[in-house]
């Protein structure tokens, strides 16, 4: 009922259900779905772990019923600082399964999962207490320091088919969008100017980057391809101050942002198509979004005044869900993948 609950599509009741979903144990790592509705449908869908089975079941649920995928099923990458420095951890989307991947007492931040979820790049201070980049192989679990130039290393972000990594690097003197292979190595420099760029995210078929850059005083988005060629600004409309944007995973006219509003910051979608930008999150001071496998629903952070917490909201009629317990510790910083 919870994982239907933070969807935006889906209404639990108690009685005169326009669908009722059933689940039933079926085997090891097994799950019996049935749909009674307008179309009755079952099937028996199997997982890697009964919670994982639980998980697919209702997605395929949701795929039936609505015809787009369900995201029950993915995995987060993200901070807390439960242990008393922030550290970077991953969980199944229900939060039933919760791994450390990092114990170094630093702080590590801003993790990104390669497309195929076998690895992590992430932002830390491991070895040289500075601001380098590290790759975490899950399994079998090993970790290798991947941009350690001089200056700061940040913002690692694969690109979709794995072959690339955008990142930002001052080793030039500000802040420049660089990338490489997936090696780390062949280092390139995209952008170069006297302005700071951050946030770089590839579009879906990797032909295209979406960065910030401060070039006009305050950070707005702009894109170029990803040789670093024909750099434009988003005109958003909507704010002085636009950052963290990612690009849609399957409508590549969409992409979510951070904006400036009030006294703190809130989420906002832009549409390339129409030229228009909406704020889709209320309250707090809400940043740094990732979009979900569905194109509709984004994870994003959610600050309280000292409290931060992980949230999810459907960009379409704006519901906002908390994600996890207040025993995580402050939370934010998360990536979103679904391992098929």
């Amino acid at each position: 009922k919870w994982a239907f609950s933070t969807h935006g599509s889906f209404k639990v009741v108690d009685a005169n259900p326009q669908y009722e979903i059933s689940l039933a144990e079926s085997g090891d790592n097994m799950i019996g779905l049935t749909i009674n509705g307008a179309r009755p449908f079952t099937q028996v869908v199997q997982g890697n772990s009964y919670a994982n089975a639980v998980a697919r079941a209702c997605d395929l649920a949701v795929l039936k019923i609505l015809a787009s995928p369900g995201y029950f099923a993915g995995e987060l990458t993200f901070a807390s600082d439960r242990t008393g420095k922030t550290e970077i951890y991953i969980s199944d989307f229900l939060f039933t399964n919760i791994r450390q991947l990092t114990n170094d007492k630093s702080d590590s931040m801003l993790p990104h999962w390669s497309p195929d979820g076998s690895k992590i790049i992430y932002t830390g201070y491991y070895r040289t207490k500075l601001m380098d980049l590290y790759e975490i192989t899950l399994n079998p679990r090993s970790r290798r320091t991947f941009a350690s130039y001089r200056g700061t290393n940040t913002g690692g972000e694969f690109s979709p088919d794995g072959r690339k990594v955008a990142m930002i690097l001052t080793t030039t003197g500000n802040a420049e969008v660089w990338t490489c292979d997936a090696s780390g190595r062949n280092a390139k420099r995209l952008t170069k100017n006297d302005s700071v760029e951050a946030s770089a995210s590839w579009s879906p078929n990797g032909s295209q980057i979406v960065y910030t850059s401060d070039a006009l005083g305050r950070p707005q988005l702009y894109i170029m391809s990803a040789d670093g060629k024909g750099s434009k600004r988003i005109k958003t409309n909507i704010s002085g101050y636009c950052s963290e944007p990612d690009w849609n995973p399957l409508y590549p006219n969409l992409i979510a942002y951070t904006c400036a509003r009030g006294k703190g910051f809130q989420i906002a979608v832009h549409d390339l198509n129409t030229g228009k930008s909406e704020v889709i999150t209320q309250s707090g001071s809400s940043s740094l979004p990732r979009w979900t496998n569905d194109g509709r629903h984004i994870v994003f952070t959610k600050n309280f005044g000292k409290s931060r917490k992980l949230y999810i909201v459907d960009y379409k009629n704006k519901k906002e869900t908390l994600l996890h317990s207040a025993k995580l510790g402050n939370c934010g910083e998360a990536d979103f993948i679904y391992k098929h």
